[in-house]
């Protein structure tokens, strides 16, 4: 008897210890964040501005492999600071850009500008950002403050909406006119939130996926409708279910909504007016899945982590995750 009550126990310990270690991805690690901004202007761009807010882990005794973040329309640098600060805690850099043309100051000035995204030559200085930033950061005359804090060996990208498109173009979608042209090969993963289907004037879903160039992530819910309703919430699974070469994972939380995936905690009046913005109830607790996913998929991707990849393919996320959504995992086909 006391065996057996031994042995319970001892299962106890073990599962809320696989419960804590997952738990954990979604919580803040042990590094204080320090936040620097500035701003790059490329010379062959007419010195386009890039402005940028760079979230580190203080104190930290060597370079940090850094994620960039590209806003949605209407954004700043000061988007999604909600994974800038977990992942800096974590060890890693969160540089998010500002793009312009398609940030606040641009939508206040004409709301149309948000219909760029239908357009990818309208979109191009867009696109065209990332490749200028990851230069960047592979230049150390360019870093300045972030120099010997960055390695330019291991960089991957995530976004939101328009930044969501914006990873996929750069992970080498397609785009009529362009092919993969628009790729950043040095990147070496994305994290999707909000994934697009192929906009008509961009290329279709079967010809847009053929040959991405490196691990996505995507990740939605079922009432992530867009605030032009061109697309479905169902439709946000294209690039995951067309892509086959790449491995992929796809995170789908139900009932959560396109400002689900924004990083904000609070829903601004003004977006109250736009659909697929509604609040979401169990906020809170989808930005833990939110959380727990970049973490893990960043472990994987960029430090080569295998417990990070176990955790994301083989159950236990999915487990974390439980009945707030689904997760698929997508190996892919070599």
């Amino acid at each position: 008897m006391i065996l057996r009550t031994l042995l319970i126990f001892l299962l106890c310990v073990h599962v809320s210890a696989a419960v804590a270690r997952a738990d954990d991805r979604s919580k803040p690690g042990p590094h204080k964040v320090e936040v620097i901004e500035g701003e790059w202007k490329d010379a062959d761009r007419a010195s386009r501005s890039v402005l940028w807010k760079c979230y580190l882990p203080a104190g930290k005794d060597k370079p940090s492999p850094v994620v960039i973040f590209s806003h949605g329309g209407g954004g700043n640098r000061d988007s999604n600071a909600m994974l800038g600060h977990h992942l800096a805690s974590h060890g890693f850099a969160a540089l998010h850009i500002q793009h312009e043309g398609s940030d606040d100051r641009a939508v206040r000035a004409n709301p149309r500008s948000l219909r760029d995204v239908n357009d990818p030559k309208a979109s191009e200085p867009r696109f065209l950002d990332i490749a200028f930033v990851v230069a960047g950061l592979q230049n150390t005359h360019r870093l300045g403050a972030l120099k010997g804090r960055i390695d330019p060996e291991r960089i991957g990208m995530s976004g939101h909406s328009y930044g969501g498109l914006t990873c996929q173009i750069v992970a080498g979608q397609n785009v009529k006119g362009y092919e993969q042209k628009l790729a950043v090969p040095a990147l070496k993963g994305v994290f999707i939130l909000s994934p697009s289907p192929p906009r008509e004037s961009y290329a279709d879903a079967k010809s847009s996926f053929t040959n991405m160039l490196m691990p996505m992530f995507s990740l939605t819910g079922t009432a992530d409708i867009p605030p032009d309703k061109s697309f479905t919430a169902k439709d946000r699974r294209v690039p995951f279910e067309q892509t086959e070469n790449v491995d992929q994972w796809l995170l789908v939380l139900d009932g959560a909504t396109h400002f689900t995936f924004s990083g904000q905690e609070k829903l601004p009046k003004v977006a109250r007016l736009l659909p697929g913005m509604e609040a979401d109830p169990n906020l809170a607790e989808n930005h833990a899945c939110i959380r727990a996913a970049a973490l893990a998929f960043w472990q994987t991707v960029l430090l080569g982590d295998p417990e990070a990849k176990k955790y994301l393919s083989e159950g236990e996320y999915a487990r974390f995750v439980g009945k707030r959504g689904v997760v698929e995992v997508k190996p892919g086909k070599r």
